[in-house]
This record gives C-alpha cells, structure tokens and sequence, in this order.
C-alpha cells in the first residue's frame, strides 16, 4: 500500500501544498532553510512560522489593501502551529531563536537595564528613600513571554517607537511561546483577558485604558503586536469553540496543522564532537544574514498587482459560497487574502532585494502570484478543517433564530426532501441524493431542529408532512 492512501483528504492536501513549496524553493531565498528538515507536510506550518519572524523585521514597512487603499497597512501574524505533543513542533522555538535575533537582542538591552534600575531602587528604598531615587530609564522592549502582566504589555507598546523617514513609527510586540497549554495556565485571568488585544492586533485597531490606579498609564494606542503559539488541539478549543467563533478570533488567526507521523521515524543523527552544540549551521547562518538585512527595511511596498491577485482570488471563492449557499465559507474567505500578502511578501522582498534596495520596486511576476495563490489555498483549507463546522452551525443557529422560514430552503433543498422516503437514515440520504455524509448529516440536522422531519429512534427518521418554505 502507497503511504499516501493512509492519508485522510485533508493531510493529502497538506502534503500537495509542501511539494508546492518545495518546487518554489528554488526561486526564494530562505524558504528551503525555514522548512530544513521538516516532513513535506509540515512546510505550510514552517512557511506560515517563518513569515511571521520575517515579516515581524519588516515592521517599518507599509502597503495599501483594496479595502480602504487610503490606509497605510502594517505586516500582521497571528498564527497558532497546532499539533499532537511529539508531532514536532519545536521547529518554531529555533527559528524564532535564529530569525528574531535581532529584536531579541534589542530586547535584551531594555530587559537589562530595567533589571538594574530595579536593582538600583531597591537599593534606594532599602537605605531610606533619601533624595529624588533612581530614574527609570527609557527603553525599547518588544519581545514578551506569555507570563506578562497587561499593564507591562502595553506601555511596552506604547514606548516601542522608532523614527522611520523623518516620522514617529510605532513597531510591533513581537510573543512566541512553544507550548500554548501552559501560556493559558500561567497567565489563568490575565491570558483571557488579552483576549481584546489578540482580536484588535490583527488590523491594528485602536485600544486604550484609563484606569484610577496611580502606576497606569493613561491613553488611546493602536495595537501592534504579532504573535507564534505551538499547541495542542486542546489548547485550541480553548482559544476557539463552538461558543465563542462568532467572535471572529479564529477568521484574524492563521491555525497551521503539524502532521502526524503515520509511525514514520526520524532520520537518525550522529553528534559531532569537533562542532560547537550551540554554533549556527550553515541554513541558520543564511536565515540570520536575512534578518539582519529585513530588519532594516523600511518604506511603503509597491505590491499593486499582488493586492489585485488577492482581489480576484477572494472574488472566486465569494462566487464559490454564493453557488453554495455558504455563508460560513463567505466568512472564513473574507480574510485570507491578508495572509496571502503578509505571508508572501517577506520572501517576494527577499527574491527582489537588489531591485528594491536600487529602485524601492518590488516587479510582482507570475512566480509570486503563485507563491501567494499556494499561502491562500493553504489557510482557506486550514480554516475550513479547524473552524468549518463551528461556522456551519453558526450561520445554521442564526437562520433558525432570525430568518423568516419562507427564506429558508431553496428549490434545490426542497426537491431533496420530497424525494426521500417517508422513513430515512443517514445511509439513504446519502445514497439517494448523492451527497457526502456531512452534507447529509447536515440536511438531518436542519430539517429535525425546523421540525420537518422527528427521529423514530436512533439514526433513523420520519418525515413531518410539511410544506417546507
């Protein structure tokens, strides 16, 4: 038996769009050292994760998006790589150790010198608070572990401000944390409530706070922050759930599956002594050059063609749903074409980076319509696995709710129920109508909660002789 035949329709998918990117490895720098070892089906999840580090170092730059092109738009990541414990995961922690090099590093500054500061004023305090004290120096700290207080988090936000041509630019927060279970945990009351950030960080939205407590800062912000979490499926149903989707969280979120091993081993490797545990091999070496480069970058990205490809992309999967009566697929399309761009555009600077640095042009050809069809198709697919059915029932509960039940079943919907038998199951839909069993199980669903159908017993039911509207 072909390995692949063990494979379900969705992980085949996942394993086409890695052999996609493995043809694209040629044409983009980085994108081969980013997947390194990694299974072909676990590239999308290494795309998606090293984008986000890459494009976090773009934080100076710009573009313009066919909604409201009069806004300058920033390079936003929400992205969860969601998998079983031992699925691989940890690829994400060496590549935020190797890309994020550089605001790490700058991070480490500000951490320190706030840690002498501290220090200093402890010294102070303890002695008899004698003269003004040590003042608290101002720095620039972007990078967060999940064990951070609300407070810290923002005014962090609020100070991480940089002169970009002549003009104040606020940067981007930057978390990563490898095990989202624990990062809920530890934070308990505090994690839910950055709920707010989470959901406005993703278009930048403004926020703001004013608090009576003496130590807050007072003030209106605009929430720049990207953010890498590895986790489990449970960890997931945490974040998103049947209760909590119609928040629009999930639709803000790229959710990137880590494969299962089918009981495929590992290559095995062998330790080499005469090299360093810690030293950089020679991928690691090419992605810090590429940092070190992105992270100087700064200006608006003349990408006018990808923001048209992205347009007509999103305009056929809205004819798709429209044919198909979906309005949870109408929903979960609607922002994938930011992710096209966000995650694409890292890689298109990096193939086109002697004539952006030359002419501030990036010449958007057909290789990088490609490259940025496979990101949409990838997080389209990965929404519809995750968060599918929660937007499925969603839309189901609101027509039952608010809808009229004389615009509730097309003529198609009505003609399938009429053919079935007075008694059916699920096997009988399927067979007579044609259609998968989820569709059928869903057609069940709607027709037993409008009451035009009543279940005999277990899997099987009997029609409710009603004329459907």
């Amino acid at each position: 038996m072909n390995e692949t035949d063990q494979l379900t329709p969705f992980e085949q998918s996942l394993l086409y769009a890695g052999e996609e990117i493995e043809k694209l490895m040629g044409h983009y720098p980085c994108l081969r050292e980013v997947c390194g070892k990694l299974r072909k089906d676990a590239y999308p999840a290494a795309l998606f994760t090293g984008a986000a580090f890459l494009g976090t170092l773009m934080t100076r730059c710009t573009y313009r998006f066919y909604h409201r092109p009069q806004e300058l738009r920033r390079l936003n990541y929400c992205v969860f790589i969601i998998g079983d414990p031992g699925s691989g995961k940890s690829f994400a922690e060496r590549l935020y150790d190797v890309i994020a090099d550089p605001i790490i590093k700058e991070s480490k500054v500000g951490m320190n010198a706030i840690n002498r500061y501290k220090r200093k004023y402890k010294q102070w305090e303890d002695g008899g608070c004698k003269g003004d004290g040590p003042k608290q120096p101002k720095v620039l700290i972007r990078t967060h572990p999940a064990r951070t207080s609300n407070r810290v988090f923002i005014e962090d936000m609020m100070d991480a401000i940089d002169i970009v041509d002549g003009e104040e630019m606020h940067l981007h927060m930057l978390s990563f944390d490898s095990e989202l279970d624990n990062a809920i945990n530890m934070q308990g009351e505090a994690w839910n409530n950055k709920t707010f950030l989470e959901l406005k960080a993703f278009h930048n939205e403004e926020d703001g706070q004013f608090y009576t407590s003496i130590d807050s800062r007072l003030g209106e912000f605009n929430v720049l922050w990207n953010f890498v979490y590895t986790g489990t499926p449970n960890a997931l149903h945490h974040k998103v759930s049947e209760k909590n989707i119609g928040n629009g969280f999930s639709t803000r979120l790229a959710c990137i599956p880590m494969p299962s091993s089918h009981f495929v081993m590992i290559d095995r490797e062998e330790y080499d002594p005469s090299k360093e545990e810690d030293s950089l091999t020679e991928e690691e070496k090419t992605l810090r050059m590429w940092a070190e480069r992105l992270d100087k970058t700064h200006g608006e990205l003349p990408i006018k063609e990808l923001v048209e490809y992205t347009w007509n992309w999103t305009a056929n999967r809205m004819e798709d749903a429209k044919e198909d009566n979906s309005e949870a697929d109408e929903t979960m399309c609607k922002r994938v074409a930011y992710y096209g761009i966000n995650v694409s555009l890292p890689f298109i600077m990096m193939r086109h980076w002697e004539e952006w640095n030359q002419s501030h042009t990036l010449t958007i050809d057909e290789t990088d319509k490609r490259l940025c069809q496979l990101i949409m198709n990838i997080q389209y697919m990965c929404q519809r696995h995750f968060f599918g059915l929660y937007w499925d029932k969603y839309y189901e509960q609101q027509d039952y709710l608010f809808v009229p039940m004389q615009k509730r079943h097309t003529k198609q919907m009505k003609q399938r129920y009429w053919i079935l038998p007075e008694e059916f199951s699920t096997s009988t839909v399927e067979i007579i109508l044609g259609v998968e069993r989820r569709n059928a199980e869903k057609m069940i669903e709607r027709w037993h909660n409008e009451h035009y159908i009543e279940r005999i017993e277990h899997g099987l039911y009997r029609k409710i002789y009603l004329e459907l509207t």
